[in-house]
């Protein structure tokens, strides 16, 4: 899922299972209905950010051979969303924050990309793309194996995660989907995704004669719910190693920790811990 899919870790949050006794007898929801009904909790759920800014720390690492680390970025930056589009102000690189000519470059992409998604129409565009995204992904996953578990005294569904061998892809997400092996957790009240865990049992090709995603890649995400029912993504955490270039074969590991968040309204503000 595109915006979802926007990773081997928890990241020290903490999300434990209760010893609570499960519904044995209650029937699992059908897995394309549940699905379904995660996609529209998404959409949702991006409006309600809305009320949300967040800073939000972003790692790339290149890897050697022994997965030391090669070369690092960072990315520091402020998330907001405008008609359920989410927006990004980068505030510094590498640990130097932004001044002049550079500060002010930002400062106008972000008022550009504000003035452009204030107008619904743009937003309602943009979200199009994003859920064709969202169902070249889908459409190529086989759901099974669900089961309940109870987290932080919620149920949730879990299923395994599989790429549907009947289905011949042609889209890059679709490539993707395809050979993914993994697991995904939903909350079975809102139907919005929790967890998702996966990796790669092929190389798959990213780009025409340029780039191909070896086997192995590995994409952990994790979500939270906050006080007020809105629920964030917290952790995004990848690696793996492409090739590029013919002759080129990065190893790499990326990592998008989401820190602190305010909540604003009409009447209150509140903090938003991050992930612990």
């Amino acid at each position: 899922m595109s915006r979802l899919i926007r990773a081997v870790v928890p990241l020290g949050l903490s999300i434990s299972a209760f010893a609570i006794p499960l519904p044995a007898d209650k029937p699992l929801p059908d897995p394309a209905q549940l699905r379904a009904r995660s996609r529209a909790s998404l959409l949702q759920g991006e409006k309600d950010l809305e009320k949300y800014s967040c800073t939000v720390l972003q790692k790339t690492q290149e890897l050697n051979d022994d997965k030391s680390v090669k070369k690092e970025k960072s990315v520091l930056k402020e998330r907001f969303y405008v008609n359920g589009i989410q927006l990004e102000h980068v505030l510094a690189r590498d640990g130097v924050t932004l001044t002049g000519r550079d500060a002010k470059k930002e400062q106008q992409h972000v008022d550009n990309d504000v003035r452009r998604f204030s107008d619904p129409k743009q937003a309602a565009g943009e979200i199009s793309r994003g859920e064709n995204q969202e169902d070249l992904f889908l459409r190529a996953l086989r759901f099974s194996n669900g089961h309940r578990e109870i987290r932080n005294g919620r149920s949730v569904i879990v299923y395994d995660l599989t790429g549907d061998p009947s289905f011949h892809p042609k889209k890059i997400e679709e490539k993707l989907a395809v050979a993914v092996n993994g697991r995904i957790w939903i909350d079975e009240e809102t139907g919005q995704p929790l967890e998702l865990r996966f990796q790669t049992d092929k190389d798959v090709k990213v780009a025409i004669g340029l780039a191909n995603l070896h086997k192995g890649f590995q994409l952990h995400v994790l979500r939270q719910r906050q006080p007020d029912g809105v629920w964030m993504t917290k952790s995004v955490e990848g690696s793996g190693e492409a090739r590029a270039f013919l002759f080129y074969h990065p190893r790499f590991r990326f990592l998008e920790d989401v820190g602190s968040c305010h909540l604003f309204s009409v009447d209150t503000q509140q903090k938003v811990e991050g992930p612990k």
